[in-house]
C-alpha cells in the first residue's frame, strides 16, 4: 500500500531520527519489496531525504537514484501485478514532479518487458488509479505509452482484447470526460495525436461489441 506524504515537521522530525545512521548503498543489501517501500518513500517523506539542516547528508538521495535506474534498467525483477503498486503512488500534488515521472518510467518499462499482457492489465487497472493521482495516472501514464515506439503496439494491441467496459473507460479518458483529467486530445499534435485517435478507434470498436 502507497504511502500518505508526511504533513506535519514534527513528524518528519521523529522519522529523520531513525534514518540518522543510514549509510549510502544501504539499497543493495534491500529485498524487492523494501526497495519498493523505499522508492515511495522518498516521494511521501517517509524516507527522509536531507537532514534537519537541509543537506543531502543522509545518503537515501543517492539510493533512491541508483533504485529508480535500476527499476527501469530491470523490468524483470517485477510480476505484471506490481504495475498496480506504482499506480497507487501517483499524486498529482506531488512536491517533486520528477518523482512522478520516475514511476511513470517504471510503468513504462514493465509494459515494455511484458509486452501485450503488460498493457492489458494496466488497462484493466486504471480504474484504480488513486483519486488524488488521476492526472498522472489516468492521462500522462497513457501518454508516457502512446508516444514511445516500443509501448504503443502492445497498448493498441491489449485495447483490442480488453472487456468493452474497460474500453469504454479508456474512451472516457482520450475524450477528457474524467472530471478534474484533461483528455489526451487536449494537447497532442502530429504522430502523437495519430496514434491517440488509432487507441480511440480501437476501444470504439470493442464498445460497439457489448
Amino acid at each position: 500500500m502507497a504511502y500518505e506524504p508526511v504533513k506535519s515537521h514534527e513528524e518528519y522530525l521523529k522519522i529523520l531520527e531513525k534514518f540518522k545512521d543510514y549509510k549510502k548503498n544501504t539499497y543493495q543489501t534491500m529485498s524487492l519489496e523494501e526497495k519498493i517501500d523505499f522508492f515511495d518513500g522518498i516521494h511521501t517523506d517517509h524516507v527522509p531525504m536531507f537532514d534537519e539542516n537541509g543537506n543531502d547528508t543522509l545518503g537515501t538521495l543517492w539510493d533512491y537514484g541508483e533504485i529508480s535506474r535500476e527499476f527501469i534498467q530491470h523490468p524483470e525483477m517485477f510480476s505484471v501485478s506490481d504495475i498496480s503498486k506504482f499506480l497507487e503512488m501517483l499524486d498529482d500534488d506531488c512536491y517533486q514532479p520528477s518523482f512522478m515521472d520516475d514511476t511513470l518510467k517504471v510503468i513504462r518499462s514493465i509494459i515494455r518487458f511484458y509486452g501485450k499482457d503488460g498493457a492489458e492489465y494496466l488497462l484493466t487497472h486504471l480504474s484504480d488509479v488513486p483519486d488524488r493521482g488521476k492526472g498522472y495516472g489516468l492521462c500522462d501514464c497513457l501518454r508516457y505509452l502512446i508516444v514511445d515506439d516500443i509501448a504503443f503496439p502492445y497498448l493498441k494491441e491489449a485495447a483490442a482484447l480488453v472487456d468493452p467496459a474497460v474500453c469504454g473507460f479508456l474512451l472516457q479518458i482520450i475524450r477528457g470526460e474524467i472530471p478534474g483529467v484533461s483528455g489526451l486530445l487536449r494537447y497532442a499534435e502530429g504522430a502523437e495525436q495519430e496514434r491517440i485517435c488509432e487507441l480511440q478507434k480501437t476501444a470504439a470498436a470493442m464498445t460497439e461489441q457489448d
